[in-house]
């Protein structure tokens, strides 16, 4: 099989294995060109030891960054590309899974590829294509299987982090996992070095897993291992804190929903939504927590028809949102959008015009300006798409949605939402009304007015209201005198 690689890394791989010395493709970019995918990244292992890496590159004219040197990681900056170049080595790991305790040079590609993860990880390639596979990794990717090198338990206890990481392989190719995996994932000792990981690294995985092509597999692996059951560590304050990881969605699972509208129980429903939604980290967020409150005391009840129901779970599931969010300390994007799309994903219900006019006004007020509410309403209706097409039912209500979707891209198009889009500058009203807050309480009657259609939203009408506020604030003046 040949393979045609990018300027830069033939560039690498040649220059490197000048003199005598080897240098391999390494990992996921040998199994990405095996599945014939474009890698993402390219790194590289070589028998150079980090001061002859960084020679050769200087040589070469290329810039080098040597942060990670200690441990034989040198990144070049090559055609204006970023590459890692590392010295083979071997590792063993003490109390800290985070990082290697011990890491020793070595002249050998084998013994380098026996200390990686998986087996289809565990490749390596030469500038002639060449493939160097001790593990089976090119035949397991033809069972596609993933599966661990050597004992998956002295693996997941070296970086546990890595039974996330197998959780991420299938959700992204869909391949099956080894059953001595699953085995070891349950393992108690695996569980305690779990606890160890920092929430950041733990959080990372989880949103790898959530943007993949079939998060469910990956999520539903999680669940029957128990893996989401396990806490992780939050560094507060100087303090390391004992925090969960994820078992609210391992609650869901087995909670039962009226049949009538559910083919599913919670945790299926859900998984199937995830599926549903663009690979966004925001709409994947938001599919898997969209029902997290569904089954909890006090919002679990039964309709008059005696059926199971769960009235007021959106409300009740932006607070669970908002705390899970938090706590596995999500960017500021997610943490902001994910919990209103949580409250609001059973909203697009309009009986008319006036009651999306009414639904508009109240939830704009959640955003600084136009382009942000736009972007949450259009993930909004998404999320509302996936969640319906989730249900499994065969009366899909595709065309109820599609006219929701229309009343309020016509009532949003026609609305003025924020005093930005009034045709009046503060400019103006400071000149009459003086500087200050008033400007600001000014704009904002006069925004209510324009909603309300006491006024049209033109620069003459709203300059001649706010002279009339003039008039008749000099008015009540006159009168206190």
């Amino acid at each position: 099989m040949k393979f045609i690689f990018p300027s830069a890394v033939q560039k690498i791989l040649n220059k490197m294995s000048e003199n005598g010395f080897a240098c391999y493709l390494v990992g996921g970019c040998v199994r990405d060109l095996l599945m014939l995918q474009t890698p993402f990244d390219y790194d590289f292992v070589t028998d150079r030891r980090p001061g002859e890496i960084i020679s050769a590159a200087e040589e070469a004219g290329w810039k080098v960054w040597t942060q990670g040197s200690s441990w034989g990681v040198i990144n070049l900056i090559v055609d204006g590309s970023s590459f890692e170049v590392a010295t083979m080595r071997s590792e063993s790991y003490g109390a800290d899974p985070h990082r290697p305790e011990k890491v020793a040079f070595l002249n050998d590609i084998f013994s380098d590829l026996s200390r990686r993860d998986f087996t289809i990880n565990a490749m390596a390639m030469d500038a002639s294509g060449e493939i160097i596979d001790p593990f089976g990794g090119w035949e397991d990717l033809e069972r596609k299987v993933v599966r661990c090198v050597g004992k998956p338990r002295e693996r997941f206890l070296e970086d546990p982090l890595r039974l996330l990481r197998a959780a991420r392989f299938i959700a992204r190719t869909g391949f099956d996992i080894h059953h001595d995996i699953v085995s070891a994932i349950k393992d108690k000792e695996v569980h305690k070095r779990f606890k160890v990981l920092s929430v950041e690294r733990v959080r990372d995985e989880l949103e790898k897993i959530l943007v993949s092509q079939m998060p469910s597999l990956g999520l539903e692996m999680l669940v029957k291992t128990g893996a989401l059951e396990m806490p992780c560590t939050l560094k507060a304050e100087g303090e390391k804190i004992e925090v969960p990881f994820l078992p609210e969605i391992s609650s869901l699972y087995g909670i039962k929903q009226n049949p009538r509208y559910h083919c599913y129980d919670v945790l299926e429903h859900t998984f199937q939504t995830v599926n549903a939604v663009s690979p966004s980290k925001i709409l994947r967020w938001a599919a898997l927590l969209h029902d997290i409150a569904k089954g909890a005391e006090g919002v679990r009840c039964y309709n008059s028809k005696g059926e199971v129901a769960d009235y007021g779970h959106a409300k009740r599931g932006e607070v669970v949102a908002r705390n899970i969010l938090q706590r596995l300390k999500t960017e500021g994007t997610v943490f902001q959008r994910v919990p209103w799309l949580v409250k609001h994903h059973m909203d697009l219900n309009f009986i008319d015009e006036n009651s999306a006019i009414r639904w508009a006004k109240k939830c704009a007020r959640d955003f600084p300006d136009r382009q942000h509410f736009m972007e949450a309403v259009h993930q909004l209706i998404q999320l509302s798409y996936a969640d319906d097409k989730a249900r499994g039912m065969h009366d899909k209500n595709d065309s109820f949605l599609m006219e929701m979707n229309v009343i309020l891209e016509k009532v949003l198009e026609k609305m003025v939402l924020y005093p930005e889009e009034l045709k009046i500058s503060g400019a103006f009203i400071a000149e009459k009304m003086g500087q200050g807050p008033q400007v600001g309480k000014v704009l904002q009657d006069l925004l209510v007015d324009v909603q309300v259609g006491r006024l049209q939203n033109s620069p003459q009408d709203l300059q001649d209201a706010v002279l009339k506020k003039l008039w008749r604030k000099s008015r009540k003046i006159e009168r206190t005198l």
